[in-house]
């Protein structure tokens, strides 16, 4: 049997160490990494950190010679640990955006409207609004509710699909 770990264990950071060519951290799952001070611009090197903190699992604040405070959440450190992590959550956000851009769609093709007529109710350009259907950009929240009001549908429709509370 292998090792049991606590729930969400690849987002929480146990230990962070200050190296010269940047921050080591370890998460409670094992995984280790550095993250580069060529990635964290604030700080630039090592001489610059003057003290480093982990207040709870999920980051590591930084503070800087020059008076900045600097936070590194778990997300953006996780990658460097694990060259997985990435790709996992590329594929997770690009299903998100197919099934939203599939669902305005849906409601555009049964609402009778076509592409150039729901870009202009909804005061967005056409292009953009190809390019969520498509899957290939997400929405701002702004053009969703300007997407629901021209398609006279509640937000909650266009983000999870009808019946949706």
């Amino acid at each position: 049997m292998g090792a049991v770990l606590v729930k969400n264990a690849d987002r929480m950071m146990t230990s962070a160490n200050l190296l010269r060519e940047g921050i080591e951290l370890t998460f409670a799952d094992g995984c280790r990494g550095v993250v580069p001070f060529a990635d964290v611009p604030e700080a630039r090197e090592s001489q610059n950190v003057v003290r480093m903190e982990l207040p709870n699992p999920y980051e590591l604040i930084l503070h800087t010679k020059l008076g900045e405070t600097l936070a590194l959440p778990w997300d953006f450190a996780r990658h460097y640990c694990d060259a997985s992590y990435r790709p996992r959550v590329e594929a997770i956000a690009l299903a998100g955006r197919q099934a939203i851009g599939a669902r305005i769609r849906q409601l555009r093709e049964s609402a009778g409207l076509t592409q150039e007529a729901l870009a202009r109710a909804a005061s967005i350009g056409r292009v953009t609004l190809v390019r969520l259907e498509n899957g290939e950009q997400s929405p701002r929240y702004e053009t969703i509710a300007s997407l629901a009001r021209a398609l006279e549908r509640p937000i909650q429709e266009l983000l999870a699909g009808p019946g949706v509370a």
